[in-house]
């Protein structure tokens, strides 16, 4: 089974989400800097963490990510490995979408806390017996 587990390393919260590869996920945010909206679209393959694309209708976030002209969408497809960090924003919004599940950064961490998503491969038997001890939000 593949996992991505959302972690925060400063204080102990988390979750495990059951993902199927190359099952999409993505994160919304507010840019820190410029103060507009982003998508980062990933996908997980063969262990790691792909960013596919970048979505933003703002010429700022799109100059800051070093896009040249102005369409919404940004494909790409950068391996980023099996680990993924963040810091949960000053601001509200950063929110992970997967499946029909949201799930609030501001849920598994303060502002300033650094977040890691990463992919485990977990046996069934490892996933059923740790499944007791972890909040779930998603399967």
């Amino acid at each position: 089974m593949t996992l991505l587990s959302v972690e925060n390393l400063d204080r102990p919260n988390g979750v495990h989400i059951r993902i199927n590869p190359p099952e999409p996920f993505s994160i919304f945010y507010i840019h820190s800097i410029y103060q507009d909206p982003a998508v980062e679209e990933f996908q997980v393959e063969q262990g790691a963490i792909i960013l596919k694309g970048v979505r933003t209708k703002s010429p700022a976030v799109m100059g800051y990510y070093g896009f040249e002209d102005l369409r919404e969408l940004h494909t790409m497809n950068r391996g980023l490995g099996a680990v993924l960090l963040l810091r949960r924003g000053m601001g509200e919004g950063q929110t992970l979408f997967m499946k029909d599940r949201k799930i609030h950064l501001s849920e598994i961490g303060e502002k300033g806390d650094q977040i890691r998503l990463k992919v485990e491969s977990v046996s069934l038997g490892k996933y059923l017996l740790q499944s007791t001890f972890w909040k779930k939000l998603a399967n």
